[in-house]
């Protein structure tokens, strides 16, 4: 029984951390270099034309699944989606976007976690965009 209720505690708890995580929203442009407060951080540093351009997401839930990275110009966004009607716990991982090769200049990168669920006000859960620059 100490088992069973040790292991609903700890179950609760992922699952709590997780939505506190997901719930924080940050429709703000931030520095490149701050996207490490998102638990994100692009590869290679710094990105030359020559490179395959990743985004990194740390601790990122699992369910959080991509939906597509669109490039526009120097425009890049990338969306992911969950839903929070699923009740799943969020087992963290860390999650590896591919952006790709680009050409020397700046990118706007415009990121947003999307909530599929109908019960809530807003889907959008976390927005954040970011310019990164290429040289050569």
């Amino acid at each position: 029984m100490l088992k069973i209720t040790y292991l609903l505690l700890v179950l609760f708890f992922v699952s709590n951390a997780c939505t506190d995580q997901i719930i924080a929203q940050s429709p703000d442009f931030v520095p490149v270099t701050d996207i490490s407060k998102y638990n994100m951080k692009i590869i290679p540093v710094p990105p030359t034309s020559a490179d395959n351009v990743r985004l990194v997401i740390y601790d990122d839930c699992q369910y959080n699944l991509l939906n597509g990275v669109t490039k526009n110009g120097n425009t890049i966004s990338i969306e992911k989606h969950f839903n929070s009607m699923m009740k799943l716990p969020c087992m963290l991982r860390n999650d590896t976007i591919m952006i790709g090769k680009l050409a020397v200049g700046t990118y706007q990168v415009n990121y947003k976690l999307m909530d599929l669920s109908t019960q809530v006000k807003d889907p959008v859960a976390l927005a954040i965009s970011f310019n990164l620059q290429l040289v050569k």
